[in-house]
């Protein structure tokens, strides 16, 4: 019988293991991380430093429902559909009164993902608008009031990067603005017997916010 040899043993020993281990492994590609949450270049953080120094405590009597439900967002400030339908990363709010006592004013405001579309956002309030001017839109406070506003578009002054519309009832009226820039979104909210603020000059303070909290570093 013929024998091989210790050394050609070991060599066909190392061959089989080398094989063996071939067999047991498979490429595996280097994770490419995806920055599932990453808000940029407004952090998480900063979310409150988005309303304004006026901004004095927690939520008013907010308006909790809205109907029809295609035109809710012009109108509903708990969980608002506008700022809502874009998935934010974090959101906060806030009320304010005017020195005269005769506006209330609600800031709504969010966070979200680095790859925020803020045109897309601002369109998709100006078709609600368009498309709501003619309906009746029936809203219910907090607290059980009704009103039932008519809907229209603000006048032509609000800055670039902001859209505005007015609800007018018979002895409520409200004086509206929502803001994108960046990774976030401002809507205020602002209503009085005798119609709201200037809701154009919130809107540019707003916007101003925005820049300023983009161009900083948390």
């Amino acid at each position: 019988m013929n024998r091989l040899s210790p050394l050609l043993l070991a060599t066909v020993a190392a061959a089989s293991g080398l094989a063996a281990l071939a067999g047991c492994t498979r490429e595996v590609d280097n994770p490419i991380p995806r920055p599932a949450d990453l808000a940029a270049p407004i952090s998480k953080l900063q979310v409150a430093d988005l309303l304004s120094a006026e901004v004095a405590g927690g939520e008013g009597n907010l308006f909790a429902a809205a109907e029809p439900k295609r035109c809710s967002g012009l109108a509903q400030e708990v969980d608002p559909p506008f700022l809502e339908a874009h998935r934010p990363l974090a959101t906060d709010g806030g009320h304010w009164t005017t020195s005269d006592g005769a506006t209330y004013v609600e800031e709504m405001v969010a966070v979200y993902r680095f790859d925020f579309d803020p045109a897309r956002a601002l369109d998709t309030v100006r078709q609600a608008i368009q498309t709501c001017a003619d309906t009746p839109l029936t809203v219910t406070t907090m607290r059980g009031r009704v009103h039932t506003f008519a809907v229209s578009p603000a006048a032509p002054e609000t800055p670039q990067g902001a859209i505005g519309w007015s609800l007018r009832a018979a002895n409520w009226n409200c004086d509206n603005t929502f803001v994108a820039a960046h990774n976030a979104a401002i809507e205020i909210t602002t209503c009085g017997t005798a119609g709201g603020f200037d809701a154009g000059a919130l809107a540019d303070e707003a916007l101003k916010r925005i820049d300023a909290l983009a161009n900083t570093t948390a």
